[in-house]
């Protein structure tokens, strides 16, 4: 290694000493032993891996410490998750106010337990309303069958057989129905899709639908073929549910219509009766509603046929909605209209 130096930089002193004058440079030569670089490659490696090594040590004890602060929020709302029981599920979790991912994921968790809760809720009404249901008809067939064994020489056995296939026919509606809204709850694809004229449907429901025990009118107006995507039975149920529905509250006429208006099939359902209060217009698509209960029950309804017509509409991609026409009550039915024959 060497080194140019200027003799004025030692000062006057060290240049004389040298012999030289204050405006010499001086070229300086260092000479290492090879045992001597040795020696201190060994120390510079031996403090560089302890500098190496302290350093790594201490970036992970910082990154473990500011990892375990920003994951304690997270913690926390999984100790709190965890608490939430079935018999329980009114638990949320406290939002962070920071904004972020976290104060995010806890708001989604709250709205996820909020819509547990209130299908739980929804879930435990439905059965203690289905119980009550149940109740009532298996009350009346036993205590006139009761009655009729009590007093077998005083009892008109055809009026009390009457009464009891009349309930049994009751039971056997409700069980369906409670069946067909379970299968719907679970999701199950529509069995066997397939092309079906809605008017056409229509029209053979308005001939075929027994009114003999009603003055009741019931018409069908349609323009032409109205095809949809599904399965037959299921869209016969739908229509009938809502026949069913105009009869028991019909004066005088029902009107069935049938139109194909862009890309939908749009099939109303009016009748002339005395209408539907506006602010229960959804409320008569829950399970077991009845805005008129009495007549609703002498009648043979369940309150669940709007309930599984609404349903069933969903299943096939469409709406089921009351319209805000009077007098009367008008149903709105809508669903994707499907391709005809030369379609794609």
């Amino acid at each position: 290694m060497t080194a140019d130096v200027e003799a004025r930089a030692l000062g006057h002193a060290k240049s004389a000493a040298l012999g030289v004058t204050d405006d010499a440079k001086l070229r300086v030569y260092v000479v290492l032993a090879p045992q001597a670089a040795e020696a201190v490659v060994t120390t510079a490696d031996g403090l560089l891996l302890r500098a190496g090594i302290a350093g790594l040590l201490l970036i992970a004890a910082v990154a473990y410490t500011a990892t375990r602060l920003a994951l304690r929020p997270v913690e926390a709302i999984r100790a709190r998750t965890a608490s939430v029981t079935a018999t329980d599920p009114r638990e949320r979790v406290d939002v962070p106010d920071t904004g972020d991912e976290i104060a995010a994921l806890a708001t989604t968790i709250n709205a996820t337990l909020q819509r547990l809760d209130d299908a739980a809720t929804q879930q435990r009404r439905f059965v203690a309303d289905a119980a009550h249901e149940l109740r009532s008809p298996l009350t009346t067939l036993l205590a006139s069958l009761e009655v009729a064994l009590a007093y077998p020489e005083r009892t008109d056995w055809p009026a009390a057989a009457t009464t009891a296939a009349r309930q049994t026919r009751r039971l056997q509606a409700l069980a369906e129905d409670l069946l067909l809204l379970a299968r719907l709850d679970a999701r199950v694809p529509v069995a066997r899709p397939a092309t079906v004229d809605l008017a056409a449907l229509a029209s053979r429901l308005t001939e075929q639908y027994p009114l003999a025990d009603r003055p009741l009118s019931l018409t069908c107006d349609s323009t032409g073929p109205a095809l949809v995507h599904g399965n037959r039975n299921e869209l016969e149920r739908l229509l009938r549910n809502l026949v069913d529905n105009a009869v028991r509250h019909a004066a005088d006429h029902i009107l069935i219509t049938v139109r194909n208006q862009g890309g939908w099939v749009v099939t109303t359902v009016r009748d002339d009766g005395p209408g539907v209060p506006a602010g229960d217009a959804e409320r008569i698509f829950e399970r077991f509603t009845r805005l008129d209960d009495a007549r609703s029950r002498d009648s043979g309804g369940t309150g669940l046929g709007l309930a599984i017509a609404r349903d069933l509409a969903r299943c096939h991609h469409g709406t089921l909605t009351l319209t805000g026409r009077t007098p009367g009550a008008c149903f709105l039915l809508r669903l994707p209209e499907a391709p005809g024959p030369g379609g794609k």
